[in-house]
């Protein structure tokens, strides 16, 4: 009989355990060089720590021969969205990454509704696990800013406010991490009113915030707080933020902030609003074309990454010009605004999603109290600017706020179990430890993929020999396993190449970053091809390739050492700023 929840059993340690482990290992894993924040799937992390949760939660309701999990018409808005995307492999470019992604979507949305049935003080703990793992993130980043270099990210971002790095990632996530924390931090709590510890991790957040300069979530965060300071209607407390505030913005602006809002302000009074929004119109462009292309059905479920390359091609195709980012990477995994991804990649299915997600979300707003109100003054700039929804250390906060919202505001079944519970429970728990499994092999094989590529760069500054010798290594280990690993088969191609260009095969090296482009048509592949070809002697076909990829981004050109050869590619971009 369903009835409103007023107080669950107490839940087993094991599945607080093993999500709280997880949760707080995705917001600070970080390793080295080629295995950065930027390569690390901490998505992993969490998606194995959610499958072995939820299946150690089973296994403890059958023995308590009871379950509990929560009804209502968010719920099954919730879980429509991987079933869109598992249909939406039908017509991807690439049905494996739709395939993957309507996976991982329903292994969160799992996530979410086991959140929703635990304890109001389990649920608290967890968002207080998750803010510790970002005030650990923006001490690592206080530091370097104070000057004590913790690690590098020499040659992704050498210097600028892009080369400060929390170990939750670069800047900008670290601020997403960080603000979409606060709405919880306010409003949860064990007892009344919130501690102190919560006000102090909140300033924490806050402050880590101004620190990384990322102007979407300072003023994110200034929406949040006032939204909350509204709702408090007191006097005292405006007076007291008023004066924190005062504070934590000195000592922004004494750590940067001063010269990026200088720098903003210029960009905006000259109307260069690509550079003002930091080259997010690359992300856009390449979107509206996929939703110029595929308007109904979109191009499949995670297929922007896939589709991201060509579609920026179609773009200057239709509109002449080149691009203007000042930065060697030219790829973009999200389209830096999560709503348009969606129409992109599920078209009208994917809007239509949304739009009940919305009508959804508002039917509850009432029911979820204060919390509601912050959480969307928290997300909705990110969504718009960012991509939260793509980023782990974003996802989990907005986990555990969907997980509290549902918890407190839709119905919760509790039912008697009592029938096949023992091999439905031990079934249940075999499909988790797969699924984490599952994540953990991947995480393993990005790990390896990467330090593939460190030993690659590496190799650059050793004698010929060195070089050679490693570079046939790289390759023995790869060809191997590259039919075992067909997610990875693109970028272990471009691997390939790479050490087939650095000992001189050049044949050879066509041939795979060929197949690397058949696999993946990304930028790198045409890239490191166009070189091969110039290497081969065939300078007119190799031009075609350097010309239209450096056209996406004309800093490539400065990965050409060859000066006649790097001549010839300016020449070729001159021509496409005059089309």
């Amino acid at each position: 009989m369903a009835r409103k929840k007023t107080e669950t059993p107490a839940p087993s340690k094991w599945p607080f355990r093993v999500a709280a482990s997880g949760i707080f290992l995705a917001e600070v894993a970080v390793l080295r060089g080629a295995a950065s924040p930027f390569r690390i799937p901490k998505d992993s992390i969490a998606l194995s720590a959610i499958c072995l949760a939820v299946g150690f939660a089973f296994v403890a309701a059958a023995n308590r021969k009871t379950i509990t999990y929560p009804s209502g018409r968010l719920v099954g808005v919730l879980l429509a969205l991987p079933v869109v995307q598992l249909i939406s492999a039908l017509w991807s470019a690439s049905p494996i990454r739709a395939l993957e992604s309507a996976a991982f979507s329903l292994i969160w949305v799992i996530g979410i509704l086991w959140f929703a049935t635990l304890e109001s003080s389990s649920r608290f703990r967890l968002a207080m696990v998750a803010a510790a793992g970002v005030v650990v993130s923006a001490a690592v980043m206080g530091l370097q800013i104070a000057g004590l270099q913790i690690f590098s990210l020499a040659g992704v971002f050498a210097n600028g406010r892009m080369s400060l790095t929390g170990l939750t990632g670069n800047p900008a996530d670290l601020a997403m991490a960080a603000v979409l924390l606060v709405p919880l931090l306010l409003v949860m709590r064990e007892g009344s009113p919130p501690t102190r510890l919560q006000a102090g991790i909140v300033l924490i957040l806050s402050l880590a915030t101004l620190l990384t300069r990322t102007l979407s979530g300072i003023g994110a965060l200034a929406l949040v707080l006032l939204v909350w300071l509204v709702g408090q209607r007191s006097r005292t407390l405006w007076a007291k933020a008023t004066i924190v505030g005062a504070v934590f913005l000195g000592l922004a602006l004494v750590a940067g902030l001063d010269t990026r809002l200088i720098r903003g302000y210029e960009l905006l009074r000259q109307g260069h609003w690509y550079e003002l929004l930091s080259a997010r119109g690359d992300g856009w462009s390449a979107a509206s074309e996929m939703v110029r292309a595929h308007p109904v059905s979109g191009v499949g479920a995670a297929n922007y990454d896939h589709l991201y390359y060509p579609s920026r091609l179609s773009w200057f195709h239709r509109y002449g010009g080149i691009g203007g980012r000042g930065e060697v990477a030219s790829h973009f995994q999200a389209a830096h605004s999560d709503p348009l991804q969606m129409v992109a990649e599920l078209g009208i299915p994917g809007l239509l999603w949304l739009f009940v997600f919305l009508v959804a979300l508002a039917g509850i707003r009432k029911r979820a109290g204060p919390l509601f109100p912050l959480a969307m003054a928290a997300y909705i700039p990110f969504a718009l600017l960012h991509y939260p929804t793509h980023l782990t250390v974003a996802l989990i906060p907005i986990t555990l706020i969907m997980g509290e919202i549902i918890g407190t505001s839709e119905t919760i079944q509790r039912v008697d179990w009592l029938r096949a519970r023992v091999p439905v429970a031990s079934f249940l728990m075999i499909v988790a430890i797969v699924g984490a499994g599952w994540q953990v092999r991947r995480f393993a094989g990005n790990l390896w993929a990467g330090s593939l590529e460190m030993v690659l760069a590496v190799s650059r500054q050793a004698s010929p020999e060195v070089r050679i010798r490693r570079a046939a290594e790289v390759e023995a280990g790869v060809l191997p396993r590259i039919s075992r690993m067909p997610r990875l088969a693109p970028t272990l191609w471009r691997t390939v190449g790479r050490a087939r260009l650095m000992r001189r095969d050049f044949n050879g090296a066509e041939q795979a970053f060929r197949t690397a482009y058949a696999g993946w048509p990304h930028e790198d592949a045409d890239f490191y091809l166009g070189l091969t070809l110039v290497s081969q002697g065939r300078r007119t076909e190799g031009l075609q390739h350097l010309g239209r990829v450096c056209r996406t981004n004309q800093a490539l050109v400065r990965l050409i050492h060859d000066r006649d050869l790097r001549r010839s590619v300016e020449n070729v971009l001159e021509a496409f700023k005059e089309r």
